[in-house]
This record gives structure tokens, sequence and C-alpha cells, in this order.
């Protein structure tokens, strides 16, 4: 080969290489603008939802405090007249006690509001602190069963207890709040037949349990909603044959409660129509120092 001849193919490997290093290189400028591309869409995406969560949220707290801080407003009004009328404070008649307890029960509920937001936020942001302290699981549901009861006395709610159940170490303010959000999901749902609320000691992973059982004769889940039902600001399809709506978040609470116990909750449904089934388990020995914030 003749030097000419060589020189000329070492101009084409060189050429040759240069133009591989360049595709080479636009290749990895491609697929990384691609990427900033990709990215960038995520995480507009991510910013569009949570400003949807967040004017969903607002939406519901809004319609949810607009009817009680009305029924505050409207019996304060007629609080008023009825003490202008010479009614005096020191010595309240029968109409005036009644007007301060609609007021303090609107009060109480807008309260109830409040603290649900709060510990949503404070499982989000991982500091949901526990108070831990020993106490009957069965007194506390039977309370509330009959607080629930008395609220709504058109339907009917039977505690079971079927063997002797330990005292629980937990937080007993929490754990109240679980069972709340449970019996007044089963009656929002229920236009028919008695609610039973089943009580019991068992065993998970080998783990001493106490597990809780919320049973309705409602509207029934679909099995695709049986996990959706606690994400956060979310309602079950069918509509709630009573109450008001609620901002979607008391089952969401409900099982990061659990969780932060180390428990769970969940749900099961034959169908739609058929009634649910909802579960609260919840360990009874007392949760490890690493538990006791989530």
């Amino acid at each position: 080969m003749s030097t000419s001849d060589e020189t000329s193919a070492w101009r084409w490997m060189a050429v040759t290489a240069i133009q591989a290093l360049t595709e080479s290189r636009a290749g990895r400028v491609a697929d990384a603008e691609r990427h900033a591309v990709e990215q960038s869409e995520q995480q507009a995406t991510f910013q569009r939802q949570i400003v949807q969560d967040r004017e969903d949220f607002l939406a519901l707290m809004a319609h949810e405090l607009k009817t009680p801080v009305a029924v505050v407003k409207a019996y304060a009004e007629l609080l008023e007249v009825q003490l202008a009328e010479g009614a005096l404070p020191g010595q309240p008649g029968r109409a005036i006690a009644e007007v301060v307890e609609h007021i303090r029960e609107q009060a109480d509920l807008m309260s109830g509001l409040i603290e649900e937001v709060l510990d949503v936020q404070r499982v989000q942001l991982g500091k949901l602190p526990l108070e831990i302290s020993r106490f009957d699981l069965v007194q506390l549901t039977r309370g509330v069963a009959e607080e629930i009861t008395r609220l709504t006395p058109s339907q009917a709610i039977h505690v079971v207890v079927c063997q002797p159940l330990a005292h629980v170490h937990a937080d007993r303010r929490h754990v109240r709040q679980v069972l709340v959000n449970l019996l007044e999901n089963a009656v929002k749902y229920s236009s028919a037949g008695d609610i039973e609320v089943r009580v019991r000691q068992t065993e998970h992973e080998g783990r001493a349990v106490a597990l809780v059982s919320v049973r309705d004769q409602g509207v029934g889940l679909a099995s695709g909603n049986l996990e959706r039902i606690f994400d956060r600001f979310v309602q079950a399809e069918n509509q709630p044959v009573r109450g008001h709506e609620g901002l979607g978040m008391g089952l969401y609470v409900a099982r990061q409660l659990a969780l932060a116990h180390g428990g769970y909750v969940w749900a099961e449904s034959p169908g739609k129509g058929c009634g649910s089934t909802f579960y609260f388990r919840l360990p009874i020995e007392e949760p490890s120092a690493m538990d006791r914030t989530v």
C-alpha cells in the first residue's frame, strides 16, 4: 500500500471515529434532554396534583364547616333575642339551655373536623406522638357505641364480646378515634339493619392482638373500592344514606392511626348492596419506643 493510500485509510478511520463519537455524544445529549423533559413533565404533573388536592381539601373543609358555623350563628342570634326578652344568664330557662346545648354540639363538630385535619398533617409529617396507657378496649368500644347510638337513635349498635380480652397498651384517644370513625362510617352508609361490633382476642404473625369488627347491612362495596376508600379525600361511590358527607379522610385517618400502633384497618364486602365489615387489628402488648411516633 502506498503512502497516499495509508494516509487516506487513516483519514477515513479518523473521520469514522469522529462521526461515531459525535453520534454517540448526540445520542447521550438527546437522552439527557429527553430525561430532563420527562422529569419536568413528572414534576409539573406532581405540582398540578398537589394544587388539585389542596383545592379539593379546601372545598371540602369549606363545605363541612359552613353548616355548623351557620347553625352556631343562628342559635347565637336566638339566644341573644331570648336574653333581650328578659331571661337572665344566671337563671337560664329550658329553651336557653337547649340553645346552648346545640351551640356546644356544633362547636364540638367543628373541633372534631379540625382535629382530624391536624392528625392527617401529623401523619404526613411523621410527627404523630403516641401517649401509651393501659386500658380496657371492651369498655372503650361499648362507650363509643353508646355515644354514636345517642346521636343516631334510629340505628341500633350491638357490641358482642366473644371472650375475655386482656387490657391493651395503646394511645386511648387515638384508638377511640379509630372506633368512632369506623362506627360513624357504618352508620353513614346503612339505611336498614343493625350494626354489629365484635371484640375478640386472636393472633397475628405469632403476636397477641385484639380484633374489632364492625359489620353493617348497608350499601356495600365493590371489590375495586376495598382499598381505594382508605385513600385521602375519597368517598364511597354510593351516596351516604344519612348525615353529612364528611371530608373523605375518616377511613384514611383510621388506618394511619392503626399503623402507628403496629396494627391495621381493612374492609371486606360481598359486593354492592350486601353490607360491609371493617376490621381493626391492634397489638395487645405495649409498642416499642421505635413505634411511638409515626
